[in-house]
């Protein structure tokens, strides 16, 4: 698993998303992003809520977007990327 800072992928009707309060834990969203097949945890600020994306998608395709985006989002929101 790796944390990528101020960083958002998949943005919009790109890929499915699932939404999830942000009194989830982390512990609870990487489970959570298990159980569903996504590889990306998303958390969208210091009171955010959580998404879960990447759905079945192929890593270099999802390395490609982080790449792309590191950085690129306000601070206190990231990604956590679960490697299969």
């Amino acid at each position: 698993m790796t944390r990528y800072q101020r960083t958002d992928i998949i943005r919009g009707k790109e890929d499915q998303l699932f939404i999830f309060d942000s009194t989830k834990t982390e512990g609870e969203m990487i489970d959570l992003a298990v159980q569903h097949n996504c590889r990306i945890i998303l958390k969208g600020g210091d009171k955010g809520r959580w998404y879960l994306k990447g759905r079945d998608m192929d890593h270099d395709i999802i390395m490609s977007k982080i790449n792309n985006s590191i950085g690129n989002s306000r601070d206190g929101v990231y990604i956590l990327y679960l490697e299969k």
